[in-house]
């Protein structure tokens, strides 16, 4: 039966596509603005329009189809516009808001209704003032707060009037607007409707549903004292009536609030109309007079009717979460929807759908959590989580988590968030849970036990990969780790949120704090190690000791390069290559008078960053020496898409342009271009490339072009020194990115240990996610024969865009822009080599989910 089923947004069929919806959600934008000017113009025709048409119509629609309204209504379209044009805040709503929305909506409610019977429906430039102060409203809390906690799921005074009539509606409209849903309200209408008023009604908080009883035991009164009462007075007796018989039934008739609330809600209805009818000519009054209440009739016996299988449903008493469905709703949804995507973030318990294809990290970001993200493909371990139960519905573990989720060493329920896909119901904490013992998996393999000790320098990904590998490896070797930062390894992805957030090194720390002391690994922080006597087998460090080892394995990572530019090095100009630049950024852009920012390259580090100095305020400016951004990464059309989009969010360019020197005087104060031109600058970022740290090589008298040169299995020409990570270089090839690194420090590792492993190269991937939009770029994404076919598609307001390369019939490179979901398959295609010939078709019509078996 319609009425006792209970869907939530996911599982409602969408009837329009999302355009369309856009494209009428402009189209009540503009009506609203038109009734506005209408009311200021030619008062009488808007006044009647207003009040004797737009309005009496609302109670119906909000009976019959409310998801419509909840679409179309230019107050939500208002507010949801700074979310469609990703330029809101989207913080997370006070409490006190969440707990007290309802309440502010239904006084605003009762206050609108004052203001007619005070002459307000005689005012058209009133009028136009209430229409147009909701709309700004509505536009200013979509700008500060997320999915539709700043009006429409709060404090808008249609809302009351929304939830009570929205329960069993006839036909049913699926949420247009907060896709993915991110958790911003408890119960929300729009996660799902039938199933929203009842959760509220039963939920453990007897205030929070007390509030909404109190305003449904009002509302009779409150209709028929604003038709039929002769002043405010009587007006106020008619809603004191109204609530005190409420209460009585409350307290002496034996049935369910339900049933009493649903009552008073059909009651209200049919004195609404009862009343709004006598516009009508007579004959018609009594026919819409009678329309009402059988209408009213209908809804009151759908809406009581669904209460019990409800209850049923939501047998046993439950928590009530902080998220979209709460109360007896989450049990009902898990059960009437058991198979479900549907993600819990406990101990919370905010409940979140998630989009087809969004890894638990997008679904955690869209909510608001708090989580770090780096890599994005399972390899730094930045954003590790526990699943507390539902680890059948997640999708495999691959090679990379599982040799990341090996390091890291947490319990067995930890997977790493931005590689898990949701097929089914699934409960969440973003802490992970310790092991009760450390987890320290050995790798089998027949080690050399003439193998005494082995120092790693660096600490960065490539080393700590190395040391943990080789203690797999090798249970008995001593494991020196030599690290010029004071700090442990640490996301170095995420540097540039020390920039613009509030958390310093907290949340960017790889590994837990006794993972050193458990793998006996020793660590020398804030050390350097000034030489290599290779003669003598010993490390000098800085600190005046010496190691002696049997294998060293050189991980020293690499600089930022700083082209010749004159003046570079007054106070101003930085890189940004490490945490402590980022943490000095921040401190040098809080000066005072600090305002405008150049970023010396427009690579994914100079995206980043100058998105990060845009964030707190500067004024930024990206130089790129070539005609495009990203050129190593993206085609024209890719970087022009993603050009378009930063321009939007304030961020400015210019191509072909590069800083030939800096104007300072005590600190900088502008940057002069290659062309002559000068631009106004406090802060001078270049972000112009990587060079390899081969200084310690160098002087040891190891082979060094570019970087030093290593075999396939990670040695020099020192058999007894290896290299691996941004100082190796391999066939000609530097490519600096983290797969690459954790891939030859693993090789190096096998090789010190006495295994065979052989390093071949992998694809190169580039990720780049700044707010509202994301980037992948997988291998070669230009043909190189003509024989490669090319498939590329965007989206019909070229905001999106994807690429595939295919030679012989197999995937060799990929662009995907705003094209997450397709992400894990095609990149799984183009690693394991899959022959795509038979999904061809599929692939050129834009259906790029055959190649994850849709």
């Amino acid at each position: 039966m319609d009425g006792l089923s209970f869907p939530n947004y996911t599982q409602i069929p969408s009837r329009l596509p999302i355009r369309w919806w856009q494209a009428i959600r402009s189209g009540s934008i503009v009506l609203a603005l038109g009734v506005a000017a209408l009311l200021i113009a030619v008062p009488d025709t808007g006044l009647v329009v207003m009040w004797k048409v737009v309005i009496p119509l609302l109670p119906v629609l909000f009976l019959v189809a409310p998801g419509v309204w909840r679409n179309i209504c230019p107050l939500a379209a208002s507010n949801q516009t700074p979310r469609a044009l990703g330029i809101t805040k989207a913080k997370t709503a006070p409490p006190w808001l969440k707990e007290y929305g309802y309440v502010i909506a239904f006084s605003l409610f009762i206050g609108f209704v004052v203001l007619r019977r005070l002459g307000l429906d005689d005012s058209g430039p009133f009028s136009a003032i209430l229409l147009l102060g909701a709309m700004t409203a509505a536009f200013t809390g979509g700008m500060l707060l997320k999915g539709k906690s700043g009006w429409c799921s709060t404090i808008c005074p249609l809302l009351p009037v929304q939830r009570i009539y929205g329960q069993t509606p006839l036909l049913m409209v699926a949420n247009a607007h907060c896709q993915p849903c991110v958790g911003c309200v408890k119960n929300c209408y729009d996660f799902n409707p039938r199933a929203a008023y009842l959760a509220d009604l039963n939920e453990g908080d007897t205030y929070w549903s007390g509030y909404r009883k109190y305003f449904v035991g009002a509302f009779p009164g409150l209709i028929f004292g604003f038709f039929a009462a002769a002043n405010l007075g009587w007006m106020a007796v008619a809603v004191a009536i109204s609530i005190a018989s409420f209460a009585t039934l409350i307290a002496f008739w034996k049935t369910s609030a339900h049933t009493i609330t649903s009552l008073y809600g059909a009651v209200a209805f049919s004195i609404f109309y009862w009343f709004a009818t006598r516009i009508l000519p007579e004959a018609l009054t009594w026919v819409g007079r009678a329309a009402a209440i059988a209408l009213a009739a209908t809804w009151f016996v759908r809406t009581v009717r669904k209460e019990k299988p409800f209850l049923e449903s939501a047998s046993g008493p439950v928590a009530a979460p902080a998220g979209t469905v709460a109360g007896v709703g989450v049990r009902t949804l898990a059960r009437r929807a058991a198979n479900a995507p549907e993600v819990t973030f406990v101990p919370d318990n905010t409940r979140v759908a998630p989009k087809p294809g969004q890894t638990l990290l997008e679904v955690a970001e869209a909510a608001g959590m708090t989580i770090e993200a780096g890599c994005r493909m399972g390899v730094c371990g930045a954003d590790p989580v526990a699943i507390r139960s539902g680890l059948e519905n997640l999708s495999r573990v691959t090679d990379d988590e599982l040799a990341t989720l090996g390091r890291l060493g947490y319990a067995d329920n930890t997977r790493m968030a931005c590689c898990v896909r949701v097929s089914g119901p699934v409960e969440v904490a973003l802490t992970p849970d310790k092991a009760e013992t450390p987890n320290l998996s050995q790798i089998e393999i027949k080690f050399d036990t003439s193998l005494k000790k082995v120092v790693v320098v660096g600490n960065g990904i490539a080393g700590v990969t190395a040391a943990d590998q080789l203690r797999r490896r090798h249970p008995d070797v001593e494991i020196d780790l030599i690290a010029e930062e004071p700090h442990h390894l640490y996301n170095r992805m995420g540097i540039s949120r020390l920039v613009y957030g509030r958390s310093a090194m907290q949340g960017l720390y790889l590994n837990p704090d006794a993972w050193y002391e458990e793998r006996r690994i020793t660590a020398w922080l804030n050390t350097r190690a000034l030489e290599i006597d290779r003669a003598a087998r010993t490390v000098q460090l800085g600190t005046g000791e010496t190691l002696g080892y049997d294998r060293v394995i050189l991980a020293t990572g690499s600089s930022s390069h700083v082209p010749p530019i004159e003046g570079f090095g007054v106070p101003g100009t930085a890189v940004l290559r490490s945490a402590d630049d980022a943490i000095g950024l921040r401190a040098f852009a809080q000066r005072p008078a600090t305002r405008f920012a150049a970023i010396a390259g427009g690579g994914l580090l100079g995206l980043e960053a100058a998105y990060a100095l845009h964030k707190i305020g500067l004024k930024t400016v990206v130089l790129e020496r070539s005609n495009r951004l990203l050129k190593r990464q993206l085609d024209a059309r890719a970087a022009k898409i993603l050009r378009n989009y930063l321009e939007g969010l304030g961020l400015a360019f210019e191509m072909e342009a590069e800083a030939e020197s800096v104007d300072a005087n005590g600190r900088l104060r502008g940057v002069t271009l290659t062309d002559g031109r000068r631009l106004e600058a406090h802060i001078l970022l270049v972000a112009a490339g990587i060079r390899p740290n081969v200084d310690l090589a160098k002087a040891a008298g190891l082979a060094v072009k570019r970087g030093v040169l290593v075999d396939e299995r990670m040695r020099t020409d020192d058999p007894n020194v290896l290299a691996a990570g941004d100082v190796a270089e391999f066939g000609g090839q530097l490519p600096g990115l983290w797969p690459t690194a954790v891939a030859m420090a693993e090789v190096a590792a096998d090789t010190v240990a006495g295994g065979e492993k052989t390093y071949a190269g992998i694809v190169p991937v580039t990720i780049l996610k700044v707010v509202g939009i994301e980037l992948t770029s997988i291998g070669r994404f230009e043909p190189s024969s003509p024989d490669d076919e090319v498939i590329a598609l965007e989206d019909d307001l070229g905001t999106k865009y994807r690429k595939l390369v295919i030679s012989d019939g197999r995937i060799i490179g990929a662009i995907l822009l705003g094209y997450q979901a397709e992400v894990a398959p095609v990149r799984a295609a183009i690693t394991q080599g899959t022959d795509v010939t038979p999904h061809l078709a599929g692939l050129r019509q834009g259906r790029w989910g055959v190649l994850g078996g849709e």
